[in-house]
């Protein structure tokens, strides 16, 4: 399940970078659009660790703990702001490794989120350059 580790890396540079953003935002509509996609990728990381940890029986607080520090840091909120990343290549490459995963043969609880992911993620590109448009104009 190496694609799921990277994919759950892409997913927490990406909601630090879409909470940075909508931090910066200077639109009501951008600021929102923003906001909405870092709890996406923030859910997202939860319903894995909810599906893989029912489909192995075991569990526990202390057990997400440690996902959440492996994933983020022992201090993430307390980092500097992260680097200007387009948001486009990092959902572009969440889509592609979405996409490999599919191919694979996963438990139908994991295919199920990811077939969600990978239409949150297209609708979340187009939305992101439309919001762009609108905002640079």
């Amino acid at each position: 399940m190496e694609c799921l580790h990277q994919l759950l890396k892409v997913y927490v540079i990406s909601e630090l970078q879409y909470t940075y953003d909508a931090l910066r935002a200077s639109s009501p509509l951008k600021k929102t659009f923003m906001e909405q996609r870092a709890i996406e990728r923030s859910d997202f990381v939860l319903d894995i660790y909810r599906t893989v940890t029912r489909n192995n029986g075991k569990g526990t607080l202390t057990d997400l703990y440690n996902l959440h520090k492996q994933l983020y840091g022992e201090d993430y909120l307390h980092t500097h702001s992260p680097l200007p990343i387009n948001m486009s290549i990092l959902d572009r490459k969440a889509l592609e490794i979405c996409n490999c995963m599919l191919l694979l043969d996963i438990p139908d609880a994991l295919r199920f989120l990811l077939t969600e992911q990978v239409r949150q993620i297209e609708s979340s590109l187009l939305g992101l350059v439309y919001i762009q448009s609108l905002t640079e104009n």
